[in-house]
């Protein structure tokens, strides 16, 4: 494929035609609207599918994005061996034009390797701030994961029967601290005086240890809705929540509702709400960009929140027949405040440990 199409620019070099059109790229590094490589392929590098959350919603949206602008696509799966990360991110290199793939972790082999891979573009989602690309074909996007978990948490508080509410976290680090932060930042807004249960399964995978975590915080805690951050592991929450009358379960990264109305519905009725981050509609609309030459963000990192649609509830049908109207208005007033810059949103990003755990000390349940 690289061949052709370098073999193609040649020939157009030599007749001196200038190549356009919406299907171009810029060559990295090169501003030049008149020099642009065609998309032809795109690929998402993850450790799993399967988690009905961030890596699943990804798919979705490559699948989406292959199939309507005509692409190949693949995602490329490698498990649970990190050896096998960077030969990961290489094989997509080598046979894609446009990389997607998230967290700091995999950043460090992208900003290893780019610059062997000009005419390939990479982007890096969850990627911390402070980490700006070393090549001008890396793009990388933090979410405002906290503005999106400050709703989840008023929400949290406007349904809890006592003021308690629950949040369980699969690897403590600091995107999955940064949901924690803005949890806490919602849950004191809408109830200076409401609590909220803490724990952390220590990985992604373990949905056992999940569920026993989710059992304690409603039987010693006394929460009666939980917030699961942790990924796979987090389906766990959801088993516990089954055993549980009067409790509510809110969801995270996809409308995670979605991926049980029909396998497992007694799950899906739990769900009141997700906290989304819209990994699909990032890589649809990234795709479609880069095809249409709107590469200008490539070589910085932006943050993508409330504002760009990127993060918030999934607040569908389900969320509105089980809430209130004046729930519903104060979490629009919320996310309004918050689009404005009223209200302002503390992040784990920067943010000393000894910060965050006075924080948890103050909510503690």
């Amino acid at each position: 494929m690289k061949k052709w199409m370098a073999s193609l620019l040649a020939l157009s070099v030599l007749a001196g035609l200038t190549m356009t059109g919406c299907g171009e790229k810029k060559e990295a590094g090169n501003e030049s609207s008149s020099q642009q490589k065609h998309i032809e392929s795109i690929c998402y590098v993850t450790a799993n599918l399967g988690d009905k959350s961030m890596s699943d919603i990804a798919n979705e949206g490559l699948v989406k994005a292959g199939k309507e602008f005509g692409l190949t696509y693949k995602t490329i799966e490698y498990g649970t061996d990190k050896a096998k990360i960077e030969p990961s991110i290489l094989d997509a290199a080598e046979n894609y034009d446009l990389v997607f793939l998230s967290g700091s972790e995999r950043l460090e082999y992208v900003q290893k390797h780019a610059a062997e891979f000009p005419d390939v573009k990479f982007v890096a989602f969850d990627v911390d701030p402070s980490k700006v690309p070393e090549h001008p074909n890396v793009y990388c996007i933090t979410y405002a994961q906290n503005e999106g978990d400050f709703l989840a948490a008023a929400l949290a508080q406007k349904m809890s029967k006592n003021g308690v509410i629950g949040w369980v976290g699969g690897r403590e680090d600091t995107v999955i601290n940064d949901f924690l932060v803005g949890y806490i930042e919602g849950s004191k807004h809408a109830n200076p005086s409401g609590k909220v249960a803490i724990s952390f399964v220590g990985d992604f995978s373990n949905a056992p240890k999940a569920k026993e975590l989710a059992l304690l915080q409603i039987e010693q805690n006394g929460a009666n809705i939980i917030h699961q951050v942790a990924g796979g592991a987090g389906l766990g929450v959801f088993e516990a929540l089954s055993t549980k009358e009067g409790t509510w379960g809110i969801g995270v990264d996809a409308d995670q509702r979605n991926f049980f109305i029909e396998s497992k519905p007694e799950i899906a009725d739990l769900i009141l709400v997700s906290m989304q981050k819209r990994n699909d509609v990032a890589i649809y609309d990234l795709t479609k960009m880069t095809m249409n030459g709107e590469t200008e963000m490539y070589g910085t990192n932006e943050t993508w929140g409330i504002a760009r649609g990127a993060i918030g509830l999934s607040e569908n049908d389900f969320y509105k027949q089980n809430t209130s109207k004046e729930v519903q208005d104060y979490i629009a007033q919320c996310k309004e405040g918050i689009t404005s810059g009223s209200i302002k949103v503390k992040s784990a990003f920067g943010l000393e440990q000894d910060v965050i755990n006075t924080m948890k000390n103050e909510v503690k349940a």
